[in-house]
């Protein structure tokens, strides 16, 4: 570790390049040594020649040299910033998007509800809708991806490998002549090189390293490194990446790991100079309760250092020593965990826990068994088997309270299953996170636009999924 940034909010956008950048949840900017206060911060980019842009819930903010030189609304507010040298996507609240260049102008992108988009030779823009279609800088249309069907299809990342661009899709076989399938296709020029089924899903992609949702990651379409949880960040350097999962940054290489930082926060932003030298990490801990945790500067080119325990000392990468506490100390009031945890449990046969990924408040909401629909059952070929399709709702929209929070009901009584086939339910956030394991649950999100997911499996092990958009105003 090269420096700790101190943070007194939920940092939610990082640039490493010729300044050092980040900007939270309040407003609070940072850029090297300078400080402002603008509205709340969602994502930002830094182009080469040194001028920082700033996504918020109002606009775009345009920094050269620690001053604001330039200002653009957008009426639904900046959700991300996705660069590549000279050139930036930026996508809106309602997901349009739209070009800026590193002299300020604009270019519209013909397409909504833009879920992914990647900058290598070209553009590449992928849309909730499955569509995936590749622009030049300029804003002009130069191909556009045949779909696999009608239905089914779902694409999980986008990313170049070097001219190639590489599509990672889902197919749900929910269509005769289809099957499930999870592959990566790799397109050259407009044509199909070549598709093989890695036979998990791949969630980030950068180079010829991906990351995986059932944790770990490939090069080169092989898995190098195995991990507990889900890769939802890597960054290509060629002969290494830097992945983060869950509470680590890991330094892979093809023969594997070769070391991991475990940070105070979730790794959910990371960025990076070109070289690796400069490296940012940021994330919470989900916990509400605590302070707000600090940027972390590394260099991960530097050969490990190994933790050496002291009785006196505790590294911030090291473990903390074991603490012996009498129980009847600590829940002297006869408290049962779930009062101490301010969870109201209103069927003991329900599950639930704190749920770190996304805060202090959960209620699992229990409802009465739906009538069996006995007139589709009979009519129901008995050799016929209907695989179950996830339905997780419409996008939604709520007003914060004072608090700025909002209380959302996440729905998943949509999904078709007309032969009662599915055996676990689960919702996870942007991050691989899960949620909840229920059908109905009750969320307290923050300011600031959230994409959760549906995940359902029935008794044959096949998986369906859907995801939604629920944007706190």
């Amino acid at each position: 570790m090269l420096k700790k940034f101190p943070t007194d909010a939920k940092v939610t956008a990082l640039s490493s390049g010729l300044n050092l950048s980040y900007g939270q949840t309040n407003g609070r900017l940072v850029i090297g040594d300078e400080k402002f206060e603008i509205s709340s911060i969602t994502s930002m980019f830094e182009f080469p020649n040194g001028d920082l842009i700033v996504g918020t819930t109002d606009g775009l903010h345009t920094y050269r040299n620690s001053e604001e030189i330039q200002q653009t609304e957008f009426e639904t507010g900046v959700e991300k910033i996705v660069g590549m040298e000279n050139c930036a996507v930026i996508v809106d609240g309602l997901g349009r998007a739209s070009i800026l260049d590193s002299d300020g102008d604009f270019s519209v992108i013909n397409e909504s509800s833009v879920l992914f988009a990647s900058l290598g030779k070209s553009i590449a823009i992928a849309t909730e809708a499955g569509q995936v279609s590749i622009y030049s800088q300029d804003g002009q249309k130069e191909w556009e991806r045949p779909p696999r069907g009608e239905v089914g299809e779902r694409i999980t990342s986008i990313g170049w490998n070097g001219e190639s661009l590489v599509v990672a899709r889902e197919g749900h076989g929910l269509v005769p002549g289809e099957e499930e399938a999870l592959e990566i296709e790799y397109w050259l020029k407009g044509n199909l090189d070549k598709r093989f089924d890695v036979g998990r899903r791949v969630i980030a992609i950068d180079g010829q390293w991906m990351g995986l949702d059932i944790g770990g990651v490939m090069f080169d379409g092989k898995i190098v490194a195995k991990l507990d949880h889900p890769v939802n960040r890597i960054i290509d350097f060629g002969d290494y990446c830097l992945a983060a999962s869950w509470f680590h940054l890991y330094r892979i290489e093809k023969e594997g790991i070769v070391w991991s930082v475990e940070t105070q926060g979730m790794v959910e932003y990371l960025s990076s100079n070109p070289s690796g030298t400069s490296v940012l990490i940021a994330g919470s801990d989900q916990n509400d309760y605590t302070e707000s945790e600090p940027v972390i500067l590394i260099d991960s080119t530097s050969k490990p250092v190994p933790i050496i325990e002291e009785a006196t000392a505790i590294d911030d990468w090291g473990d903390a020593p074991v603490v012996d506490i009498d129980a009847s100390e600590l829940y002297g009031n006869d408290q049962s965990i779930e009062d101490l945890a301010g969870i109201s449990i209103s069927n003991q046969s329900v599950q639930t826990g704190l749920i770190d990924a996304l805060t202090d408040e959960i209620e699992i909401q229990v409802q009465e068994d739906e009538e069996e629909d006995l007139m589709l059952a009979l009519s129901l070929d008995a050799d016929e088997v209907i695989a179950p399709t996830a339905n997780a709702g419409g996008d939604q929209t709520a007003i914060a309270d004072d608090d700025k929070t909002a209380i959302i009901t996440l729905d998943g009584s949509g999904t078709l299953d007309p032969q009662e086939r599915v055996v676990s339910w689960s919702w996870v956030d942007e991050f691989g996170k899960e949620i909840s394991d229920s059908k109905i649950v009750k969320v307290k999100l923050p300011i600031g636009l959230h994409r959760l997911e549906l995940r359902i499996k029935d008794r044959d092990d096949r998986w369906s999924s859907d995801s939604i958009s629920v944007r706190i105003d």
